[in-house]
């Protein structure tokens, strides 16, 4: 687009890493002023590893050349993929699927790999320990008001929101009386730990933690899931617990409270040494009390954004962490909002660029909720049709992942950006 255009002010509320990849995405463009807001003390990427696909590298490479070696600088390691059955008469097997077997990809801490997309931003556009007290509009195409605890007031022409399930974007794009508004708890919750590479190696045995492999495993029980990301020796072991809670409610609080003993026997069906490790090693951290973060999901919304806002990642959707899924759509969000950002030639083209945003991100986003629902029913064991059947079980994951590691962004751009172009001749 020709022209000169003027500052646009852009606010990223949320300090993850879609928003962290979004505000680099941004600094590419001269015309365009970002913020980043985080409401904690720090910016932190709390959770177990993340793993990135190929398709997730390339676009860190589209949103920012200069993140050639961010990965490597953050330690990031190729790892293997195995599925395995935790529980029944095929405990122990080896679930047989070419995609679950081959399928590469690179883990790497969330912590580490938010502080390489953070380092060499200017400080003045970084902003933590900033909680919002409220969103409003102006007027019209008056741009946006954040109003921040204690009073502090700044405009911006753009809120773009990626602060989670319970933040606040969601309700100002949506609206207080938006079905879509509330998360659903799942009935599912998890316990993330991390715990040095020679304690696991105590708690675990050998087999599962060869320093030669570094591996991603995954156990399926009846009902419970287990999974451990290993990156190498001398590196923690990061180990996650999975189970549905029977006695769940749509009102039930954001943790499950259990005893180490109740914990246990959440997972007393599994005999396998490795994941009997597991456990312990969870109850061996929490003595008193253990608390089952609840898995919380977004119902569909029917728009990500408004003239003047966005959301992204998960403000905008519930994707689940499956393969990588997770990571891969935030960064496609990022992308391609900073790429039609950076079309802008005017203010008046705001809601022309949001539109193409939305008609191509939610349509994808949607879709890999509705894949990593379905995965995620079979790797708790709570597909009715496959059960805990190694030999079902494989065609069926591989069918849905084949589907979810697609990225088409070089689709999505492309039509995001015709989309745009015929909204501005509309006007």
């Amino acid at each position: 687009m020709s022209g000169s255009p003027s500052t646009i002010r852009v606010a990223i509320i949320g300090g993850g890493i879609a928003s962290a990849a979004l505000l680099r995405g941004l600094l590419r463009h001269s015309h365009i002023a970002a913020d980043i807001y985080e409401s904690q003390p720090s910016f932190k990427a709390e959770g177990h590893t993340i793993s990135l696909t190929s398709a997730a590298e390339e676009i860190l490479l589209k949103l920012d050349p200069s993140l050639d070696d961010c990965l490597s600088r953050a330690e990031a390691v190729y790892t293997a993929t195995d599925t395995r059955i935790a529980s029944g008469p095929y405990a122990g097997q080896l679930v047989d699927s070419p995609s679950v077997q081959d399928y590469k990809e690179r883990m790497v801490d969330p912590q580490r790999l938010l502080d390489e997309l953070l380092r060499g931003t200017p400080p003045r556009m970084i902003h933590a320990n900033s909680r919002i007290a409220s969103i409003t509009e102006i007027s019209p195409g008056g741009g946006v008001m954040l109003t921040f605890v204690g009073g502090t007031q700044k405009k911006y022409d753009i809120v773009v929101g990626s602060d989670g399930v319970h933040g606040i974007t969601r309700e100002f794009v949506l609206g207080p009386d938006d079905p879509a508004l509330r998360p659903q708890h799942t009935g599912v919750w998890r316990i993330p730990i991390k715990v040095p590479y020679k304690k696991a190696l105590n708690a675990m045995g050998p087999e599962f933690l060869d320093p030669h492999r570094p591996c991603q495993t995954s156990w399926i029980g009846d009902g419970t899931y287990l999974q451990h990301d290993f990156m190498g020796a001398g590196k923690d072991v990061h180990i996650t617990a999975y189970a549905i809670d029977s006695e769940y409610s749509p009102d039930s609080s954001w943790a499950s409270l259990l005893t180490p003993e109740e914990f246990g026997a959440v997972f007393a069906s599994i005999p396998l040494p490795v994941c009997r490790g597991m456990v312990n090693l969870i109850q061996s951290l929490y003595t008193v009390q253990i608390a089952g973060i609840s898995y919380m999901q977004h119902k569909p919304a029917r728009t990500y954004v408004t003239k003047n806002a966005a959301l992204i990642d998960d403000a905008a959707h519930s994707v689940l962490a499956v393969r990588g899924v997770n990571a891969l759509v935030g960064l496609e969000e990022a992308y391609i909002l900073s790429m039609l950002l950076g079309q802008l030639s005017s203010k008046a083209a705001i809601p022309a660029a949001l539109q193409a945003f939305d008609h191509v991100c939610r349509p994808r986003a949607e879709e890999a909720v509705r894949h990593t629902i379905q995965c995620g029913l079979v790797t708790i064991g709570r597909d009715q049709e496959v059960g805990l059947d190694p030999y079902l079980m494989g065609p069926r994951l591989q069918y849905h992942w084949q589907v979810l590691k697609e990225s088409k962004i070089e689709a999505q751009q492309a039509d995001s950006l015709q989309l745009m172009s015929q909204l501005l001749a509309q006007q």
